[in-house]
């Protein structure tokens, strides 16, 4: 795992990335579900999902030279098996020549990975934290120091008029405060590590889906000084002799920032359009852990995730050659099966208005697409009918290392978010990033709260 380059030529760079963007552009033309869900205009890729299912347990997608699964048995197999890994046998990232620029902080594979594992894991050099609950509590005063900031801007702003990007003002802040006292960053060093942090947001997109060459360039930098940045914190301590420390921070934060604030987003927008459901949280945040489990089942944070054949294999009666890609739609697998057609209508999402680098859509909580046999979001849900658990944060390759951090963090947010802003509503449309069908992040999710309902005393969670 090596730093991103920022020295290729840009206009090199730039070409390749638009012929691959005109590769999947095509692919579309010609009806490729697949194709479609990667060029991630629509406002929910739902109905493409849909179509895949409904190909049988594995799509191919010829001029994508890609296999698609939406099957919860088939994704459940490629992630288990030993044949399939995030690189090639010799080391290399399919597709990494037609995706410039691209991320390659989580470029690594499960041996790779179970190495970083060790520093990583509680208690160890990179994540000092001793349990789940000690980070919890942790992201919790950090949590409720943000909204400090949060519930004075929308105090200045008005009872009425108000409004906050909450993903801006809260939803990514907060796991890059948690990462920095994971990781020791000081305060000097604070600002640089946030500004690369964000700067790292597309990663997870741009190894599936080529951005716009700006913003790779500026990904590509960013990248390279989150390097520089945890290098110069790690020097020097216990950790930082370890050769693979700086390695395993980077992959630690890159893999758990965005798609932290990603499903704060995601739950706050699913828990909003649910009045009643954003009320039983208000009731008791202690039901922030069941909000975390029912949005990676209805709106996981990470929607694509791509496992390489790193030997010849059969998988669903199809034979995956080495080098072959097979990739998870983690909604769709999350999704109850189809049914007779009849009860499994699929909502068509409306395309988002303007061109597909337009800079992002409007879009309402993921539900609107979901096939009808899909179970509701409900954070009552009894535990025996929860199980098997939702399809999500799968615990090897990088969310090995961010996954524990993801649902904690997000618990805690959400916990906190509640417990502060009973009176919390939406202040207008959502908007996902253009060019984000991994992630489907956020642009701007903008929320108010009720001036009334702000002013209620802190409900507290009992023990």
């Amino acid at each position: 795992m090596s730093p991103a380059p920022t020295t290729e030529d840009p206009a090199a760079a730039g070409r390749r990335l638009q012929l691959t963007r005109a590769a999947q552009w095509f692919a579309g033309t010609q009806d490729d579900p697949y194709a479609l869900i990667l060029r991630a205009e629509a406002t929910d890729p739902t109905p493409y999902e849909e179509r895949i299912r409904a190909h049988g347990p594995l799509f191919r997608s010829e001029l994508l030279d890609t296999w698609v699964t939406a099957s919860r048995a088939v994704a459940d197999e490629v992630i288990a098996s030993p044949a399939f890994d995030g690189l090639t046998a010799d080391g290399r990232r399919p597709g990494a020549r037609e995706l410039p620029l691209s991320g390659t902080a989580l470029d690594a594979d499960r041996a790779t990975y179970a190495r970083f594992g060790a520093l990583t894991a509680w208690g160890g050099p990179l994540m000092p934290a001793p349990h789940e609950r000690a980070l919890r509590e942790s992201a919790e005063r950090r949590a409720h120091a943000l909204l400090d900031g949060v519930e004075a801007a929308l105090a200045a702003q008005g009872a009425t008029d108000g409004a906050v990007d909450l993903v801006d003002a809260y939803a990514r802040r907060l796991p890059a405060l948690v990462l920095r006292e994971q990781l020791g960053v000081p305060e000097e060093a604070a600002a640089a590590f946030d500004d690369a942090l964000a700067g790292c947001r597309r990663t997870l997109d741009s190894v599936l889906c080529p951005q716009l060459l700006p913003d790779a360039v500026a990904g590509a930098r960013a990248e390279a000084a989150l390097t520089a940045v945890l290098a110069s914190v790690l020097r020097g301590t216990p950790a930082g002799r370890t050769p693979d420390a700086v390695a395993a921070a980077r992959a630690l934060a890159v893999g758990a920032a965005e798609p932290t604030a990603t499903l704060v987003g995601n739950a706050v927008q699913e828990l909003l359009a649910r009045p009643a459901q954003w009320a039983e949280l208000v009731r008791d945040p202690r039901l922030a852990a069941a909000a975390v489990t029912e949005t990676l089942r209805v709106a996981p944070p990470v929607r694509l995730e791509r496992r390489v054949a790193r030997e010849e294999t059969d998988v669903a009666g199809q034979h995956i050659p080495a080098g072959g890609s097979v990739v998870i739609l983690v909604a769709a697998v999350n999704r109850a099966p189809a049914a007779p057609a009849a009860s499994t209508a699929v909502d068509r999402a409306p395309a988002a208005p303007g061109s597909a680098d337009s800079g992002g859509a409007p879009t309402a909580p993921h539900g609107s697409g979901r096939p009808r046999t899909s179970a509701p979001f409900d954070l009552t849900r009894p535990a025996a009918a929860a199980a098997p658990g939702p399809f999500g944060l799968p615990g090897n390759l990088h969310f090995r290392l961010g996954g524990p951090l993801v649902s904690t963090v997000a618990e805690a947010a959400l916990g906190a978010l509640a417990a502060r802003l009973p009176g919390l509503r939406a202040a207008g449309p959502a908007v996902r990033r253009r060019r984000s069908p991994v992630l489907h992040g956020h642009a701007r999710l903008p929320v108010a709260a009720d001036r009334t309902a702000r002013d209620l005393p802190a409900t507290v969670p009992q023990n």
